[in-house]
């Protein structure tokens, strides 16, 4: 994603323009410097992509294993040649399973067969215990799942090896039908990828939702961070009015933004490098951008709709060619948003970010209601329905 502070000076008189136009309308009264009244409107078409799809990445690349043979018992299995790490808690739900053991068993009674998977030094061991009929055949599905310690050690894409083992008792004792090694690639954590083959653009988009980590402790401190803005000193949860009409909404997006340019002295930096192959970005965690105080602008957008999150509001992302931003429903029915420039922290003021991300939005939505290529609106709460759920490992 690119840079909006790049283009500030260059779209800065059609901001102001469209700022001023604004005030002309109802429009004027969603940002004053005190409560606001209300948000903009967003009606988006079914076909808009924000309804995420449960659609599988079959066509994901898959490598091939040898078969073997044992006692008329035949094991072989398919596996994918890259774990995407940002993804991983995704794979057999959103994403094929990552290895896929097919047995056969060619005698004439039924046999008890266990398979176990795990990428050696990265994941857990899976493990399944299944009986496949007199010549029949069973496919198990298997995803081993990354360890903190794997997880935490990936800050660059490693050569890995998976290691299946297929196995069957024979008179109360285990016999090896297949031990196989198989060499994968496991990515970086930072490396999101933009593009998987099997998925269209808005699916795609939709994954990186699994990036917004509301239950990080990081993001419940700048939460309590944030209190110290409001007025009241607290810092609710959900929505109190109908339209925002009180204003805690607003006032606790303020609060947020206060407390990162504050406490927290977040400033946007690009950081596009990546050497994961593909369409990838480098994108880190919303605790890791507060961490290192600064973000690029996919990060300080997933950071905020994180803090929205853990406050119970619902939050959406926007999506432009080379750039994002973020979305917040002024209530639970999620008709109306405010909307936040994020690449402006620590350089303006927080009635600055969201006037100028009202003007990006005015000039995206047709875009985005025709479900133009390059963008997208993706709702986090429907995303969350749809089992996109935060990464684990922080």
């Amino acid at each position: 994603m690119g840079s909006w502070r790049n283009a500030y000076g260059r779209f800065g008189a059609l901001a102001l323009v469209l700022v001023i136009t604004a005030g002309c309308s109802s429009a004027s009264a969603t940002w004053p410097a005190t409560a606001p009244s209300g948000g903009v409107h967003v009606d988006l078409p079914a076909a808009s992509g924000a309804q995420p799809s449960h659609a599988i990445a079959s066509e994901a690349p898959r490598a091939t294993a040898a078969a073997a043979t044992v006692d008329q018992i035949t094991a072989d299995y398919v596996y994918t040649s890259e774990l995407v790490t940002p993804i991983a808690h995704l794979y057999g739900t959103f994403i094929d399973d990552f290895v896929v053991v097919t047995v056969k068993n060619g005698n004439a009674s039924p046999v008890k067969i266990t398979v176990q998977s795990d990428i050696s030094g990265y994941t857990d061991k899976a493990s399944d215990t299944v009986t496949v009929d007199a010549n029949g055949s069973q496919e198990v599905r298997q995803n081993p799942r990354l360890t903190q310690a794997g997880y935490e050690s990936l800050n660059s894409q490693h050569p890995a090896d998976l290691h299946v083992v297929v196995s069957y008792l024979e008179s109360g004792q285990p016999r090896t039908v297949l031990d196989q090694t198989s060499q994968t690639l496991i990515t970086s954590r930072d490396d999101f990828p933009w593009s998987i083959k099997g998925f269209t653009q808005q699916e795609n988009y939709q994954l990186v939702v699994a990036m917004i980590t509301p239950t990080d402790p990081s993001v419940n401190a700048l939460v309590r961070a944030a209190a110290n803005y409001d007025p009241r000193k607290i810092m609710t949860s959900g929505y109190d009015s109908a339209q925002d009409s009180d204003g805690t909404v607003w006032q606790r997006l303020s609060d947020i933004w206060q407390s990162e340019a504050n406490d927290y002295n977040l400033t946007y930096i690009s950081t596009p490098i990546t050497f994961a192959s593909g369409q990838s970005q480098r994108i880190r965690l919303p605790g890791e951008v507060l961490d290192q105080s600064s973000g690029n602008c996919i990060e300080l957008t997933l950071l905020y709709a994180a803090a929205a999150e853990y406050l119970g509001m619902q939050a959406a992302l926007i999506i432009i060619p080379g750039h994002a931003y973020v979305a917040v429903s002024v209530d639970d029915t999620g008709e109306s948003y405010y909307f936040i420039e994020t690449t402006m922290i620590g350089a303006a003021t927080f009635d600055d970010a969201s006037t100028t991300a009202l003007a990006e939005w005015k000039e995206a939505q047709p875009h985005v209601a025709a479900g133009d290529a390059d963008y997208a609106w993706i709702d986090v709460p429907t995303a969350r329905k749809a089992g996109i759920v935060p990464i684990p490992w922080r």
